[in-house]
């Protein structure tokens, strides 16, 4: 039985990596056309067809299962921190990363926190909300997990609010469940696992209608994705002071690898959650310097956001034509609905070599990030070879 999974497997990519031979020419995978990716993938690969994301080890692998940018970081970022390198016997010096965020946000520098991905962000923002006290934190269900586990590290209570039946954050609830003993409110937004994204002007009445004494954090890990008109609301931390908004340079960017993120709010807020900080321990020279040109290479973002909502607009069909229900979404994934077979379809996706996951708090839900064309058409493609008839 073994043998026959592993002859099936190998079949199947054999064919996967023809069918993605004739998309791309024939030719190696590249990156936007450099050279440098072509040399590279041959030296690593051989004459094999490459059929992964940018990053991933294995050639013949497909992963989106992470949320990561499958288009990877910025050629220009690689070639910065390929220079930097022969500088690792300096110390880093963060302060000209948030001189660059200050100049790219146009906003004061000790507005800015910046932290190893944002999920140092939201780690000081629960430590300085809940750190001295039994309070209670808001978040939506489902909605990113990292927030209730840490408040539920602190001996805090968690009230777990359900979103809309669209899958929206229900701000109304939200709003009402609100006690003398809330100390957080956890916005993410776009959500995670939902995709959903709330409208600008809801969302800053709610921000504004919360007691002074309550933090707000808005996640904004995903904003990229929802367009370069949708209001982010770094531009009310000015006049709210328990506004913190949380962003990272490991979506859109594509530098999940080297951890950079960072928070904006006004600097009373920010040194509350600085007290709870590790200096010195967040952030690498390399990464400093990927963050500083990432933020200079927008036509990088741009080409990232838009492959991906074009990812977005191939899959929605193909899925549907399997009799699965995508989740139409502003972010870098899509939630499906597979009536059951969720775990089932994902260890048959995972004996052909795609790695996808669940969507954590949405039954009967898989979530499926969206990668390069060359391999949303591999996923479809194990898709249908792992169901048969069943499709």
């Amino acid at each position: 039985m073994a043998d026959e999974k592993e002859m099936n497997r190998r079949g199947f990519l054999r064919r996967g990596a023809a069918l993605g031979g004739a998309a791309l020419g024939g030719g190696v995978l590249t990156l936007s056309g450099p050279a440098m990716w072509k040399a590279a993938s041959e030296m690593i690969n051989g004459p094999r067809m490459p059929i992964n994301g940018v990053g991933v080890d294995d050639p013949m692998v497909v992963k989106l299962s992470l949320n990561e940018n499958p288009f990877g970081a910025s050629r220009h970022v690689i070639e910065a921190v390929s220079r930097r390198m022969f500088g690792m016997n300096r110390y880093p010096f963060h302060h000209r990363l948030e001189e660059a965020l200050s100049e790219h946000l146009r906003i004061p520098e000790n507005y800015i926190l910046t932290g190893g991905g944002s999920t140092e962000i939201l780690n000081l923002a629960v430590l300085s909300a809940l750190y001295e006290n039994d309070g209670n934190t808001i978040t939506g269900q489902p909605s990113y997990y990292d927030i209730p586990s840490r408040t539920a590290r602190l001996g805090g209570t968690v009230k777990r609010i359900p979103t809309n039946k669209d899958w929206g954050l229900n701000l109304d609830a939200m709003k009402a469940a609100i006690d003398e003993n809330t100390r957080l409110i956890n916005i993410c937004n776009p959500n995670n696992p939902t995709g959903q994204i709330l409208d600008p002007d809801a969302l800053e009445r709610f921000i504004r209608d919360v007691p002074e004494q309550i933090l707000v954090l808005v996640d904004e890990a995903y904003i990229e994705f929802a367009g370069e008109s949708y209001r982010s609301m770094i531009s009310l931390t000015a006049q709210v002071k328990n506004l913190v908004v949380a962003r990272t340079f490991s979506k859109a960017y594509g530098l999940a690898g080297v951890r950079v993120g960072y928070g904006v709010g006004q600097p009373a807020l920010l040194e509350r959650l600085m007290k709870f900080r590790i200096d010195g321990a967040n952030k690498s020279m390399l990464s400093i310097e990927a963050a500083i040109v990432a933020l200079q290479d927008q036509n990088h973002v741009r080409y990232s956001v838009d492959m991906v909502r074009k990812g977005r607009e191939y899959l929605y069909p193909e899925l549907e034509a399997m009799g699965h229900e995508p989740v139409r979404t502003e972010t870098i994934f899509i939630p499906v609905k597979v009536d059951g077979i969720g775990e089932w379809l994902m260890g048959q996706l995972y004996i052909r070599d795609v790695h996808i996951t669940r969507a954590r708090g949405m039954d009967g839900h898989i979530r499926i990030s969206v990668g390069q064309p060359h391999e949303n058409e591999a996923l479809i493609a194990a898709m249908k070879d792992a169901g048969g008839s069943l499709f």
